[in-house]
């Protein structure tokens, strides 16, 4: 880190019955996270975000995250009396795009759950003035692993060859996901952000360790093949077959489509390099090219695809990388256009 950069880390706490110390000019920020989590259903997480402050020189950057662990989404706001107009944003040397927020620009990123990262070099770069840069820590979080393997319908079951018919359906759906995970509408975010189902109970956590079982039937009786590990890529919320779901956050629809694997699923680009993604629904509402408000309801849950039964598999991706979809919804974001 170069420079003279002084750094704090205020904690801020959501129980009502206890004096919470606010930063100087975060007051409208956490009036924003705790509107949006009165809407949240009883038993989410509704702890206001931490907050992280920097000052280099005349940049104040205020980054805020849930727990600032690896897998957590994390707002960069800067700050500063100077002009950021045509300033550039690199967080371990990956360029990041800025939007223009109420009090300066920001931006999200995450690091990737499985990261062996310790700390992120932050650098903002100015035009004609000299690069801010910030070192901002990265908490270890470990993740929770299965002990047990799961069956899951005709995907376990490894006894008959896939069809050429079904190969060529699992490919086009492939390359269908692929162009909609790609983040390309600018900056949608409102600072709205909902709960995208109407109750809480996590039924599979954020990149759980777990194994599938494989098998064959030889002469009617199961032969066990090795399983397959792999890890969770979003979080599986409870909902019975007809339950609503909702959009997170404003954003447009790039995808709503049933594919093999999700089966019927909505993906939504929010813009500034983040899109959610909504699994396994019974009914689509919504249609590829539609715009979306935080909250609208876009499906309900269902069974579709690769499941062992109705639930709402919800991923989210910040400039490609993984992140905890519920770790975004107690982000401040204020909003504000592309630089």
């Amino acid at each position: 880190m170069r420079g003279w950069i002084l750094s704090l880390l205020v904690s801020l706490g959501c129980c009502a019955s206890k004096a919470t110390r606010v930063a100087p000019g975060t007051e409208k920020a956490l009036e924003r996270v705790r509107s949006n989590i009165r809407t949240f259903p009883e038993g989410a997480d509704k702890q206001l975000p931490q907050l992280k402050r920097f000052v280099a020189g005349e940049i104040t950057l205020n980054a805020w995250s849930r727990d600032f662990a690896r897998g957590s989404a994390v707002l960069l706001e800067f700050e500063s009396a100077a002009d950021l107009a045509g300033a550039e944003l690199l967080v371990n040397n990956r360029p990041l795009a800025l939007a223009r927020s109420e009090t300066g620009v920001f931006a999200l990123f995450a690091n990737s759950p499985d990261s062996k990262l310790k700390q992120n070099r932050v650098v903002l770069k100015r035009p004609g003035a000299g690069a801010a840069e910030f070192t901002l820590p990265v908490v270890r979080k470990e993740y929770p692993v299965s002990v047990s393997q799961m069956t899951v319908n005709k995907f376990s079951d490894q006894s008959k060859p896939m069809s050429q018919e079904m190969i060529n359906f699992i490919e086009e759906g492939r390359r269908k996901k692929l162009k909609a995970l790609v983040s390309s509408a600018g900056n949608l975010l409102t600072g709205e952000f909902r709960y995208p189902r109407d109750e809480h109970k996590i039924t599979s956590p954020f990149f759980i360790k777990r194994v599938y079982e494989r098998f064959k039937l030889v002469k009617g009786k199961k032969k066990k093949l090795p399983g397959k590990t792999s890890y969770h890529g979003g979080t599986d919320l409870k909902g019975q077959t007809g339950a609503p779901i909702f959009a997170i956050a404003d954003g447009v629809v790039n995808l709503a489509d049933n594919l093999y694997y999700e089966g019927n699923i909505v993906i939504i680009d929010h813009g500034n390099g983040v899109i959610s993604g909504y699994m396994h629904q019974s009914e689509l509402l919504v249609k590829q090219g539609e715009r979306v408000k935080a909250g609208q309801l876009i499906g309900r849950s269902g069974a579709t695809g690769m499941v062992t039964g109705p639930h709402l598999h919800i991923f989210l991706l910040i400039h490609g990388v993984k992140a905890d979809p519920l770790s975004l919804l107690v982000l401040p974001v204020r909003p504000g256009q592309l630089l």
